[in-house]
């Protein structure tokens, strides 16, 4: 698996198809609406999306990707970094930026490869 983080809009999925090959037909775009996820993509774009949705539905996304890592091998996984900035005092967005940076420490950790993505310029970090 190969995992991408960066900031809102900074290229990750123009990165992606870039230095791995990837088109837009590869592409899962995930949504809080998004309750599971189809592996049959190559990459799987915006899981902070649906790591929001696990949050509202009082399910863990770190759960989620540790019951699926089985189907993770071959997969791009693509995530907003939420953890900067100021702690959000809405306790539900401060329980999505908690899970969803557990999610992301989980990934990372499985992951073979992982970029950080800024300004649309890959930094290997693992």
């Amino acid at each position: 698996m190969i995992f991408i983080i960066g900031g809102s809009d900074q290229g990750k999925r123009a990165f992606a198809r870039e230095t791995l090959g990837l088109s837009e037909g590869d592409f899962l775009i995930c949504s809080e609406d998004t309750r599971e996820i189809d592996f049959g993509f190559r990459c799987i774009a915006h899981i902070e999306r649906f790591a929001l949705g696990c949050v509202r539905r009082g399910e863990s996304p770190e759960d989620y990707w540790r019951a699926h890592l089985d189907r993770l091998g071959d997969k791009v996984l693509i995530a907003d970094d939420i953890s900067c900035g100021v702690v959000p005092v809405d306790p539900t967005m401060r329980a999505w930026r908690e899970a969803s940076g557990r999610a992301n420490a989980l990934l990372a950790n499985r992951a073979e490869r992982v970029w950080r993505v800024f300004c649309g310029l890959g930094q290997v970090i693992k």
